[in-house]
């Protein structure tokens, strides 16, 4: 994987690519068979995939065209580029796409993936309402079952997340319908 890396920072060097955070200049992203390219075009991003394409080649590695997707980041869901082709296969253009779990939207914004972790969390109290209507389970017992079942479904990579004070209510409304559920309480009741 270094030749690759290699090759690409060879890339980045002659054409000013990434991003710059600090004094450090980012061209790629890689985890485990996942890569990221930072590119400033999507002429760019044509020359980038052919350069990957043929090293990645000479170890043996090839690309899942099916997966490869290109994303204008910052530019929301207008001003992004059409799709390019690359040996005859069509790398398409997406506003947003699921990337290690997170949704990652075009308009940079956090609301796409809240709103997913919402709803993954959401199934998963549904898939728990036996252990929430069971009355021989203690309250300290289902709140434990929460704590460890559905909010690390809830906030799973929340320390990316931009929040804005309606993402901030919505997951709080959420987590309030959760501990009624639990607690078998409706939104009506007061107490006194």
């Amino acid at each position: 994987m270094q030749h690759i890396s290699e090759s690409q920072s060879q890339y980045s060097q002659s054409t000013s690519t990434g991003i710059k955070v600090g004094a450090r200049q980012f061209t790629d992203l890689v985890y485990a068979d996942d890569t990221t390219f930072f590119v400033p075009s999507a002429s760019d991003a044509a020359e980038c995939l052919s350069s990957f394409t043929s090293s990645s080649s000479v170890l043996g590695m090839r690309v899942s065209w099916a997966k490869t997707k290109l994303q204008n980041i910052g530019a929301g869901v207008h001003g992004h580029p059409s799709n390019i082709t690359m040996d005859g296969n069509t790398v398409e253009q997406v506003d947003n796409f699921i990337y290690l779990g997170s949704t990652q939207s075009s308009n940079g914004g956090s609301q796409a993936d809240i709103m997913r972790r919402i709803a993954l969390a959401s199934s998963v109290m549904s898939s728990l309402q036996q252990v929430w209507k069971d009355r021989y389970l203690s309250l300290p017992t289902k709140i434990r079952v929460y704590e460890m079942l559905v909010l690390p479904v809830l906030l799973y990579a929340c320390e990316t997340w931009t929040i804005l004070a309606a993402d901030e209510r919505r997951l709080q409304a959420f987590h309030m319908k959760c501990q009624r559920q639990i607690t078998k309480t409706r939104w009506q009741d007061h107490i006194v």
